[in-house]
């Protein structure tokens, strides 16, 4: 249950970092990206173990949840990120 939250958070907060940063739009809101910054930094700090086992572990290594601006983005956030805008925007 933890490893799965951790890797939910790393990845939704990888993504919208993404979008805002590299992709100049917003579909969620700064407070919702707060949120879930915090939360994953506040996993991180509680189950280090836990944490070193999941996924995108190199580039949430000392994560400081004030930002996203610094993350490295893996190739397959590119398109998730537009299949998200895409899907935001139909709607």
């Amino acid at each position: 249950m933890i490893k799965e939250l951790i890797k939910r958070r790393r990845r939704q907060v990888l993504v919208h970092s993404y979008i805002y940063y590299e992709l100049n739009d917003n579909i969620i809101s700064d407070k919702q990206w707060s949120a879930w910054a915090e939360e994953l930094e506040n996993l991180q700090k509680q189950y280090p173990e836990e944490s070193a086992e999941v996924e995108l572990y190199d580039e949430f290594k000392g994560f400081d949840h004030s930002t996203g601006a610094n993350l490295n983005y893996p190739d397959w956030v590119h398109s998730k990120a537009l299949q998200l805008i895409r899907y935001h925007y139909e709607k």
